[in-house]
């Protein structure tokens, strides 16, 4: 699922289709600096709850992981690159 969140209000949403082990590419790059700040401190605390992953795209492209699922690219495995809970 690809969500492009514009104000901390779309972390609902965001956290909806986490809980329904959606892998999701959040794109903040349409949000301000403050709210942006929030929902990624917000999406983190929720993936680490879940007990999933979050990789790093780009400086404004995150890939959210649910538990017990992993991504990968062609040149490496991503899942764990933001932060590793093994």
């Amino acid at each position: 699922m690809v969500l492009r969140p514009t104000t901390y209000h779309d972390a609902r949403t965001i956290g909806e289709a986490l809980r329904s082990h959606y892998l999701v590419v959040l794109d903040i790059s349409a949000m301000d600096a403050d709210d942006s700040y929030r929902l990624v401190d917000f999406v983190s605390g929720l993936v680490f709850g879940l007990g999933g992953n979050i990789d790093i795209v780009t400086s404004v492209v995150l890939l959210l992981v649910p538990a017990g699922v992993t991504a990968m690219d062609d040149a490496e495995q991503l899942t764990g690159s933001f932060f590793n809970q093994s």
